[in-house]
């Protein structure tokens, strides 16, 4: 199929996305394990950044908070794709409050959750940005596989627990569908869980970037298009 007549399918996201943590053969990347998936018939641009976050605030010296992704040249990038799909899976970075992995001293600029009632404004200044890009596109807002016993003690599963209902409202208002990744990951239990994260309780493994790439695929795969 040529190239300019497959749906394009953008992937915008963080470290899970990019593919933290698995090396540096792309193809065990979800993006590209998504590509497999749906097949020749759509082309996946992975376009995720790790360490980034939805949240985009600045000090009074311009000194921003965390690292937005809406100022690196990947979302540049998704935006002038103009996809006819996009999935945005971000928040895992937002929920972390700046903690010293074994000090007990904290970085105020990744103390993300504490900007957490600014959390829907700048989502949606990403959903805004995609309709832009492309009005006809069909957007899936995704929420983020669990937090573990993270090695990093500024991730933490009680902080993703209070982003999540932000997502969900976002999809709702937007009338954008949701894939609710977190809850099917919990799903499958605690022995299958450990199996599926790196040691960093953080980032999926190929395991688990493979699952995350199948539910995904069948979400798209299913839905009139």
């Amino acid at each position: 199929m040529d190239q300019e007549t497959k749906l394009r399918v953008v992937c915008i996201g963080d470290s899970i996305t990019e593919g933290f943590g698995l090396g540096d053969d792309p193809s065990v990347y979800y993006p590209s394990l998504l590509q497999e998936f749906l097949g020749e018939n759509y082309a996946v641009f992975n376009e995720g950044v790790t360490c980034s976050c939805v949240t985009m605030m600045e000090d009074d010296t311009g000194r921003t908070f965390g690292l937005p992704y809406v100022l690196q040249p990947e979302y540049d990038e998704a935006l002038s794709l103009a996809g006819d799909i996009y999935i945005i899976m971000l928040g895992t970075n937002d929920a972390q409050d700046g903690m010293h992995d074994t000090e007990d001293w904290q970085d105020p600029y990744f103390n993300m959750i504490s900007f957490e009632p600014m959390f829907e404004t700048f989502y949606q200044y990403i959903i805004d940005g995609v309709k832009s890009a492309n009005p006809n596109a069909l957007i899936y807002l995704v929420v983020p596989i669990p937090v573990r016993n993270c090695i990093w003690r500024k991730h933490q599963e009680k902080y993703l627990l209070q982003i999540i209902p932000h997502i969900k409202h976002l999809a709702e208002v937007n009338g954008l569908p949701l894939v609710d990744l977190h809850e099917e990951f919990l799903k499958l239990g605690e022995e299958k869980l450990n199996s599926i994260y790196l040691e960093d309780g953080l980032h999926p493994n190929p395991d688990g970037a493979f699952l995350i790439a199948s539910m995904l695929a069948y979400v798209i795969g299913n839905r009139s298009y």
